[in-house]
């Protein structure tokens, strides 16, 4: 009845983590950050070179040999 009287605030979006994983090794890096306080360019660096040497394997995998 009195609804308008106390209005009621919507609950939150559970926050998103703007990461995007491209796998659980990644996935897993950085939960480690968190947990062992890490640097985030560390982090940021092992992801970014670890996507490059999957991009390589990859086009190397797809040549004919």
């Amino acid at each position: 009845m009195f609804k308008w009287l106390m209005k009621e605030e919507p609950e939150p979006e559970p926050v998103k983590n703007a990461i995007e994983y491209e796998d659980s090794l990644e996935e897993a890096l950085w939960e480690m950050k968190e947990n062992f306080d890490l640097e985030t360019e560390e982090v940021e660096k092992a992801v970014f070179e670890k996507r490059q040497n999957v991009k390589y394997m990859r086009k190397t995998l797809k040549r004919d040999i």
